[in-house]
């Protein structure tokens, strides 16, 4: 299969062990995964246009995973979004209904769970 036929998942998450733990699930699963430590290396990376799945944490510094999302939606990229956090509040979950994103994980990720849901994104579920 050639690299381009391989859709990209692109994992968002200031955490770097979630970042390194997601990406080898993803890359499990037979994915392509590119990580980064926080909204705006994202999108400076040039990687947002290619990107088939976003798996984002939802509170970072600087620009959270809503305000990435929305500013995804500015652009005209509509990319299928799978919010994971740690600290699911019900006003984090009213944001996350609010906005066009899949769905909202909660940490430590369940494996299969991830798997469901990026199959969803990249409409295979």
């Amino acid at each position: 299969m050639s690299q381009s036929a391989i859709e990209l998942v692109s994992i968002v998450d200031d955490d770097p062990f979630v970042r390194a733990a997601t990406c080898s699930l993803v890359r499990s699963i037979g994915w392509e995964a590119r990580t980064f430590a926080s909204a705006s290396d994202f999108l400076a990376s040039g990687v947002p246009s290619r990107t088939r799945c976003l798996i984002c944490d939802i509170q970072m510094p600087a620009m959270d995973g809503i305000e990435l999302l929305e500013c995804l939606e500015r652009e005209g990229l509509r990319v299928p979004t799978l919010f994971i956090s740690a600290f699911a509040t019900a006003r984090t979950r009213e944001r996350v209904q609010a906005s066009p994103a899949l769905c909202l994980i909660e940490k430590p990720i369940d494996a299969a769970e991830l798997e469901v849901w990026i199959g969803r994104a990249l409409g295979r579920g």
